[in-house]
């Protein structure tokens, strides 16, 4: 189980260009962090199943983050992520930022499309994928 709770989590340490200028972590930071985990959470999930072989061109069309309580420099951050919703065409990747005592940091939302850049266009995400995100993550909801 993760710090988090969430299916998937990965630790960052604050580093110096991280904070503003009264010394916590800058808000437009938390986008990078959700980006660094949302990469590996995808990485992580096509090594763990039998989906690599399908091509998963996103493209990101809403990010919001509610930050909590301040993060300063050296601090280790618990980054976890998971979908939340599937549509047809987008899903949603919900974050959690826990500081090192557990205490809640942020927490954030992202809503990923599918997207054909060649023919510039969404389109529907394949039924095997959902299944194997869903087996994936088990019976996780978020609880934030």
């Amino acid at each position: 189980m993760t710090q988090t709770g969430f299916p998937f989590e990965d630790k960052i340490e604050v580093t110096f260009r991280d904070i503003d200028a009264l010394g916590f972590v800058n808000n437009a930071v938390f986008f990078q962090y959700f980006e660094m985990v949302r990469i590996k959470f995808v990485y992580r999930f096509l090594e763990d199943s039998d989906v690599l072989d399908l091509d998963v061109p996103l493209i990101l069309v809403h990010a919001s983050c509610d930050y909590k309580s301040p993060a300063v420099l050296g601090e280790m951050l618990a980054v976890g992520v998971g979908v939340s919703r599937f549509g047809n065409k987008s899903f949603d990747l919900t974050y959690r930022v826990e500081g090192e005592d557990g205490r809640l940091i942020a927490t954030g939302k992202t809503i990923q499309v599918m997207y054909d850049y060649d023919d510039g266009c969404a389109f529907s995400i394949e039924d095997r994928i959902k299944e194997k995100v869903w087996a994936y993550q088990r019976d996780w909801q978020p609880d934030i």
